[in-house]
């Protein structure tokens, strides 16, 4: 499959993995973006392969390959990554009383690979798998920051947006990201990047809880606590 083609399809199954309902060939090119013509050859391709599969009412839905491969690849990140930082993130959540979540990038998204919350009755809840636009509160920009230049320059091109490459770019040179109110109304969220030796992205790590209480505890402590974390689970990876 060329280049072009294999990239509409991707955003052909990333559409499907969006919708909340089976949607028709024609209307799922039209929230793609591709031709109606161009939508039937490539989910023939993918039909075939098992990735996608037509409902006898003519709508598309996701294959069962796509369950298979989604539980091949949790299987490999809980080994190589979601494990070697379940016991860090316990004890930042712990020594901190405040939620703590492990994200990857996902597309133009941000995905929760693994969340510890506190056990305080007001807390930020984070579900497992959320995602969320890579663009808005600290678990996604620290992620947006240290994207490899191409992916970094789709996602800026996506948004359409003149300053936020500016942002990444100090958030890089800081080494974490602070946010309030992007995500979670009255939240603050602290994150900083894991690097694997090359300096290239794996997740992002971030704690994050209510925004009076956070500043309360003192941001400047929860960084340093942050990144000291991080630095922990890239030697433990």
């Amino acid at each position: 499959m060329p280049a072009g083609a294999l990239e509409r399809a991707v955003d052909l199954l990333g559409q499907l993995g969006d919708d909340r309902s089976p949607p028709t060939v024609t209307e799922l090119a039209s929230s793609a973006g591709v031709p109606t013509s161009t939508a039937y050859r490539l989910l023939a391709e993918l039909e075939h392969h098992g990735l996608v599969r037509r409902e006898a009412d003519g709508t598309i839905a996701l294959g069962t390959r796509i369950l298979a491969l989604g539980r091949h690849a949790e299987a490999s990140l809980r080994l190589w990554l979601i494990d070697p930082a379940v016991a860090v993130m316990e004890q930042l959540a712990s020594e901190h009383g405040e939620t703590v979540i492990l994200t990857a990038p996902c597309g133009l998204e941000a995905i929760a690979l693994h969340v510890v919350e506190t056990t305080k009755p007001v807390r930020l809840s984070h579900a497992t798998y959320r995602r969320a636009p890579m663009y808005l509160g600290a678990s996604g920009k620290v992620l947006a920051a240290y994207l490899e230049p191409p992916e970094r320059d789709r996602l800026l091109a996506a948004l359409d947006d003149h300053t936020l490459g500016g942002a990444l770019e100090q958030i890089r040179a800081r080494g974490y990201v602070i946010t309030s109110d992007e995500l979670d109304e009255g939240a603050t969220g602290i994150a900083a990047p894991l690097l694997d030796p090359r300096g290239r992205l794996l997740a992002g790590l971030s704690i994050a809880g209510p925004t009076e209480r956070m500043r309360a505890a003192g941001l400047d402590a929860m960084v340093a606590a942050v990144r000291t974390a991080a630095a922990q689970i890239e030697a433990r990876v």
